[in-house]
């Protein structure tokens, strides 16, 4: 008696990207979307913000001339996040 042997091979989809897209807009918020806003009066490179909401939200940061900069956020809590930047500034942080 014979077997038969039936071999199945995957079917392998590769996508090559050859290069990235251009980055598309920052999306814009309102005053609505802002839940919290955070003034930092003195200069840190480390903002600790007690916001009180219950969940961990985004924020975005402008420094005191109106320029978005960008930093490491973490959640000590759902109630406190920590943003470090590189170099010290003041400014406010929108927390949406």
């Amino acid at each position: 008696m014979s077997e038969d042997v039936i071999v199945v091979q995957p079917v392998i989809n590769q996508i090559t990207v050859a290069a990235p897209g251009p980055q598309g807009p920052a999306g814009a918020f309102t005053p609505s979307d802002i839940a919290y806003t955070h003034t930092q009066s003195v200069s840190s490179a480390t903002w600790t913000i007690n916001h009180n909401l219950g969940f961990n939200p985004v924020a975005v940061v402008l420094d005191s001339a109106g320029t978005q900069c960008e930093g490491a956020i973490s959640y000590p809590s759902v109630n406190r996040m920590v943003i470090t930047f590189t170099g010290a500034f003041t400014g406010v942080a929108y927390i949406v």
